[in-house]
This record gives C-alpha cells, sequence and structure tokens, in this order.
C-alpha cells in the first residue's frame, strides 16, 4: 500500500514521513505510474485526499 499526503502533494512513507492526514492509494494509482505531469496539467488533491491532475487556468498561473 502507498500513501498520498494532499497538503505536500507527494507520496508519504511509512516510518519515514509524518503520516498525519495521509491516504492510502492502491499500488496502481496513476500517480506511482506517471513519470511526468502533462502540460498544462497540475497536481490537486480531490475531496478523499487522492492525487488528480486538474488544467491549469490563465488565472491560476
Amino acid at each position: 500500500m502507498r500513501y498520498f499526503n494532499s497538503v505536500s502533494l507527494t507520496e508519504v512513507l511509512p516510518g519515514v514521513h509524518d503520516m498525519t492526514g495521509a491516504t492510502k492509494l492502491p499500488d496502481d494509482n496513476w500517480f506511482f505510474t506517471a513519470h511526468e505531469i502533462p502540460e498544462g496539467m497540475r497536481l490537486a488533491a480531490n475531496e478523499n485526499g487522492e492525487p488528480v491532475l486538474t488544467h491549469i487556468t490563465e488565472q491560476g498561473r
């Protein structure tokens, strides 16, 4: 099982990082298989604390 921190938007390693607020993710979650974020997208977290890609808006640049 792997974990994701929805505040820092990073992987959390048990025994290394603080697990407070970490969300369990299955090993086949796209976050652990993607090598880069596609152009025009950014990493975010949904209401469940899971990683999602969202479009970058002109206002958000």
